[in-house]
C-alpha cells in the first residue's frame, strides 16, 4: 500500500466551466389589459403556452381571452419557437389594494424526516408576536402526527390570533388581522421546553420568510408607458400591445419608449386621416422620428386583434435554425377580416407607414410598407444585437482564466463573434451579396470580399493604435461589423417578349 501521497507529486487543478449567460427569448409577445380578475397592480403578469390556460384564469366570454385565441391561432407561432404570451396589467382608473395580513412563510420540510423528528417529543415549545402581543406555545405533543397537515393543525389549536395552514411543504402562519398593525415576528426559544422553531424552521436563518401587514390604498389610474415599464422590470418581453385604444399622444409616447428599451410595440388605426403624409398625422410623426419599433396597421374595423396576429406570426424564427427568417408580407392572419381598399388608400398606406390587410384574388394578405421599415428587419436586429451581447459577454466569463489583451485574445473575440453571425447567415438573416453602401472600413477588398464569400466581414482595429488609457482600463480595440441583409423578395416585374 502507498504511504505516500502521489499530490506531493503531481497536483491536478480541475478548472470547471462556468454557467453561462443565455440569450433573450425574442418570441415573447405581451399583451395589455385594464380588465381585472387574474391580474392586478399586485399580480401584474401571467404566462400562457395554451389557449385552455387563459380559459381558466380569464374566463371564456373575457376580452383577453378574445385576442389570446388569435395569437393561438396562427400558424406559425412564438410557442413553436419556445415563445409564449404574456397576460399584462395596466391600471387604467383607480384601484383600492386591499390590506394585507402578516405572514410567516417557514422554510421547506421534508416531510418523513420532520414526522419522525417530532414524534418523538411531547413538550414541544416555541414563542411568537402576533400583533405586537407575545404568544407561548407550550406543552405541544406530537407523538401521535403522521403528515404535515397534522403537525399544523396541533399549531394552530395552541396558537391564537393567527392561523396555521401547509403551503407548498412549509408551514404558513397568518394573522387574524390585515393593515399595517398587523405583525408576525420569527419564533424564538422560551425558557422551559423542547423548541421547535429550529425543526420546524420557523425561526431566523431556517429560510423562513416573515412579510409584515399592510394598509389599504388606493392608486391612481397609470399611464400606458407605466404600466409597460413596470411589467417590463419584472417580466421582460420582447414586443407587445395594448387591447384598450391609444390616444395620438400615448402612441407617440410609447413609440419613443419601444425605441429606447430595444422592445416592438404594435398598434392598429382606423381613421381614414392617419392615410395622409402631414405633420399632424402620428403614424407620419413616428415615421419621422426613426421610430422604427413601432409597427403600424391600418384596419378601417379597428380590428385590433390584427397587429397580435402579426406579433404572434412572425415573432417565430429560431435564430439557431436552417432558413427559419420570414416576412410577413402577403401572409394571412388568422381571426382578422381583410378590408377593401382603393388603389389610392393602398398606395397611402405604402407610402405614410401603415400595413393593410386586404385580398388579391380573393386571397387575404398582408402587404407591408417600408416607409418605417420592415418588421421583419426591425424583429432580426433586435435578435441579432442581443445574440452579440450574450455570446460575446459569455467568451469573457467562459474563460477559466483571463483572456490577455494580446491578438490572441482578439481572435478568440473575432471568433466568437463570425460564429454568432454565421449562425444569422445560417438562418437565412444575413446572406452573401454585395456590398452597397457607401461606409467601408478595415481593408475596403476584404470587406467587399468577406460579404461576397460569407455574408458579413469582421474587423477588429489593431492593438497597436489602442490609447494606452484603453489599454490600463483593459478595454478591447473596436471590433467592428459589416452585414449583408438577405432580406427578401415582396414583389416580381415580368417582361414578356412576345413575336407572332
Amino acid at each position: 500500500m502507498d504511504n505516500i501521497n502521489i499530490s506531493n507529486v503531481v497536483s491536478v487543478l480541475l478548472l470547471k466551466d462556468p454557467a453561462l449567460a443565455s440569450r433573450a427569448n425574442v418570441n415573447t409577445v405581451a399583451v395589455f389589459t385594464s380588465e381585472l380578475g387574474k391580474l392586478s397592480t399586485a399580480n401584474r403578469s401571467e404566462v400562457y403556452t395554451d389557449i385552455s390556460s387563459v380559459a381558466t384564469d380569464f374566463g371564456t366570454s373575457s376580452e383577453f381571452y378574445s385576442f389570446a385565441t388569435t395569437f393561438f391561432s396562427q400558424t406559425p407561432n412564438p410557442i413553436q419557437a419556445n415563445g409564449y404570451l404574456i397576460a399584462a396589467y395596466w391600471r387604467a382608473a383607480s384601484e383600492t389594494v386591499a390590506a394585507t395580513a402578516a405572514t410567516l412563510l417557514g422554510g421547506q420540510l421534508v416531510e418523513d424526516t420532520v414526522v419522525g423528528q417530532l414524534q418523538l417529543i411531547s413538550d414541544g415549545t416555541l414563542d411568537i408576536d402576533v400583533d405586537g402581543s407575545t404568544v407561548n406555545l407550550t406543552a405541544l405533543n406530537f407523538t401521535t402526527v403522521l403528515t404535515l397537515e397534522d403537525i399544523a393543525t396541533i399549531l394552530n389549536t395552541a396558537l391564537t390570533g393567527a392561523t396555521v395552514t401547509i403551503s407548498n411543504l412549509s408551514i404558513l402562519i397568518t394573522s387574524d388581522t390585515t393593515g399595517a398593525t398587523s405583525l408576525l415576528t420569527f419564533a424564538t426559544s422560551p425558557a422551559t421546553g423542547t423548541y421547535l422553531g429550529t425543526t420546524l424552521k420557523l425561526a431566523s436563518g431556517t429560510g423562513a420568510t416573515l412579510t409584515q401587514g399592510v394598509a389599504s390604498v388606493t392608486l391612481a389610474a397609470e399611464s400606458k408607458d407605466a404600466a409597460v415599464t413596470e411589467v417590463l422590470s419584472s417580466n421582460p418581453f420582447r414586443s407587445f400591445m395594448f387591447i384598450d385604444t391609444p390616444i395620438d399622444a400615448e402612441r407617440e409616447s410609447l413609440a419613443a419608449l419601444a425605441q429606447a428599451n430595444n422592445i416592438i410595440s404594435a398598434d392598429v388605426f382606423s381613421d381614414a386621416s392617419y392615410l395622409e403624409i402631414n405633420s399632424a398625422n402620428t403614424v407620419w410623426k413616428i415615421k419621422l422620428a426613426g421610430q422604427t419599433n413601432y409597427r403600424m396597421f391600418y384596419s378601417k374595423s379597428n380590428d385590433r386583434k390584427l397587429a397580435l396576429g402579426n406579433l404572434s406570426r412572425l415573432q417565430t424564427v429560431l435564430f439557431t435554425g436552417s432558413n427559419t427568417a420570414n416576412t410577413g408580407n402577403l401572409k394571412d392572419i388568422v381571426g382578422s377580416v381583410p378590408d377593401s381598399y382603393t388603389a389610392s388608400e393602398v398606395l397611402k398606406a405604402y407610402n405614410v407607414g401603415l400595413d393593410i390587410y386586404g385580398t388579391i384574388k380573393n386571397l387575404p394578405v398582408m402587404l407591408t410598407s417600408p416607409a418605417n421599415d420592415y418588421f421583419d428587419n426591425v424583429y432580426n436586429l433586435i435578435a441579432y444585437i442581443d445574440a452579440l451581447e450574450i455570446d460575446t459577454f459569455n467568451v469573457l466569463k467562459g474563460s477559466t482564466t483571463k483572456l490577455p489583451q494580446t491578438q490572441r485574445g482578439m481572435n478568440v473575440l473575432v471568433d466568437a463573434i463570425e460564429k454568432t453571425t454565421q449562425g444569422f447567415v445560417n438562418a437565412g438573416v444575413f446572406a452573401k451579396g454585395t456590398w452597397s453602401s457607401p461606409e467601408v472600413f478595415g481593408d475596403e477588398t476584404t470587406l467587399r470580399n468577406e460579404i461576397s464569400s460569407k455574408g458579413y466581414y469582421v474587423f477588429a482595429n489593431s492593438l497597436s493604435d489602442q490609447a494606452q488609457a484603453d489599454r490600463q482600463n483593459r478595454i478591447a480595440p473596436p471590433i467592428q461589423i459589416a452585414v449583408k441583409n438577405a432580406g427578401a423578395i415582396h414583389k416580381v416585374n415580368l417582361i414578356v417578349n412576345f413575336n407572332i
